[in-house]
């Protein structure tokens, strides 16, 4: 397919997208200033925060970088909700005052920075989204905020306003590098073939409990990512909302962020993983702020939360044993020659230790091969790649460890594991 094509295509695509699945913020864009235009675009849910991290991004040099800052200010339909009504409000508030409002329409506003700051370089600008008033449906959290402030953006990139063909997501928790944008510039080749990135990342704390809860959390991360590696997973990368950017076209194919109250970039990263490269940057390194929180149902806070109650009592943090990563390894480097015995799946399995045979029995590799038996081997080998995704490798490990190899303490899985 030749350029002018693949560039039809692709906004055939986003067209479609927008058409179908968009959420009904983007109706109000229709009367957007269309003199307007950024370079780049981050997206940022806020609910139960103050406007230090607005504050952190107005005295910062991505301000400098033509940014469009998408904030949605959200909160849950449920008593938790309520209960931090005022303080959406007041953020709400002290965003306005950052600049003047430019343009409104519906639950939008757009604030001008370089009305309230007399750094002349300034030309950003930052969207808010009022979701507080129409609270969003609690089971739907995080998720759809992050998916209002992405169908944003997009529609934005779509009109001509914004130029950059990547959305950055992230949180108000975390510390965003001064080349967190620049990374991502078109000609960096490296992003080729990326439909996904993920920053490096550490976390912080000034209260000692927290901050060895939260490290022992992020050695949990950084172990499992690197088990996954050496088990040559395609699917071994971080999936952290605040340190994630993905490609619009790429984001309108996976059909866009699940409404999900947590496990949003998961579901997300599983997707986009597909479409093609989610590459890993070691170089831009983004601080968050470590801290325990039930905002959400799993994820960071309440891992940090689990682990401090944890170390209170005395006990380990126990994580997956290293024997889960071994046993993966040796079914992903078995899966080469699955096609061959499609027809006798039984003298494939004979191959594989006893454990892991059940493991994948209990997670339906069966099923998968009766409905690929008529398969050529290059479209079975794609089909079981995209079959055994991040979701089923996580379920793999979880049947591995009902199968007998219990998880044990973090840090003597770091010390046994064959893998650094």
């Amino acid at each position: 397919m030749n350029h002018a094509n693949a560039v039809r295509q692709g906004h055939n695509t986003c067209a479609k997208y927008l058409a179908h699945y968009a959420e009904p913020e983007t109706q109000s864009l229709t009367s957007f200033p269309q003199r307007l235009s950024y370079q780049q675009v981050l997206v940022i849910p806020a609910f139960e925060e103050t406007a230090a991290f607005i504050e952190r991004f107005v005295n910062s040099v991505l301000v400098e970088q033509s940014c469009l800052l998408i904030v949605v200010i959200n909160q849950p339909d449920n008593d938790l909700g309520l209960a931090h009504y005022q303080t959406q409000v007041d953020l709400s508030n002290a965003i306005a005052q950052q600049g003047g409002v430019i343009w409104q329409q519906d639950n939008l506003q757009l604030i001008e920075l370089c009305q309230a700051n007399k750094n002349q370089r300034i030309n950003s600008a930052i969207l808010m989204v009022n979701r507080y008033h129409h609270a969003i449906p609690a089971e739907q959290g995080v998720g759809l905020a992050r998916k209002i402030g992405a169908d944003l953006a997009v529609t934005l990139f779509y009109a001509g306003v914004i130029a950059n063909p990547w959305i950055h997501s992230s949180d108000a928790d975390a510390y965003l590098p001064d080349n967190y944008f620049t990374v991502h510039a078109s000609d960096n080749l490296a992003l080729k073939q990326a439909v996904a990135t993920c920053c490096n990342f550490y976390h912080h704390s000034d209260q000692q409990a927290i901050y060895q809860a939260n490290k022992l959390y992020e050695r949990a991360l950084r172990y499992y990512v690197a088990g996954l590696a050496y088990a040559q997973s395609p699917y071994a990368y971080f999936t952290i909302g605040s340190t994630l950017s993905f490609d619009m076209l790429a984001y309108c194919q996976a059909r866009g962020f699940p409404k999900r109250s947590a496990g949003e970039d998961f579901y997300l990263l599983n997707k986009l993983a597909k479409l093609g490269d989610v590459v890993y940057l070691p170089d831009v390194t983004i601080k968050l702020d470590a801290r325990p929180s039930q905002r959400v149902p799993f994820g960071t806070g309440p891992a940090v939360q689990n682990i401090m109650q944890l170390t209170e009592q005395g006990q380990d943090y126990l994580y997956y044993h290293p024997t889960v990563f071994i046993e993966l390894k040796a079914c992903l480097q078995a899966f080469a020659i699955l096609w061959q015995h499609r027809l006798q799946p039984e003298l494939w399995f004979a191959g594989l230790s006893d454990t892991t045979q059940q493991a994948l029995k209990n997670i339906g590799l069966l099923t998968f091969i009766s409905k690929q038996k008529s398969a050529k081997q290059a479209q079975f080998n794609k089909q079981l790649t995209v079959w055994f995704d991040s979701f089923k490798t996580l379920k793999y490990i979880h049947a591995l460890r009902e199968q007998g190899i219990a998880s044990i303490a973090l840090e003597q899985a770091i010390a046994e594991a064959p893998f650094s």
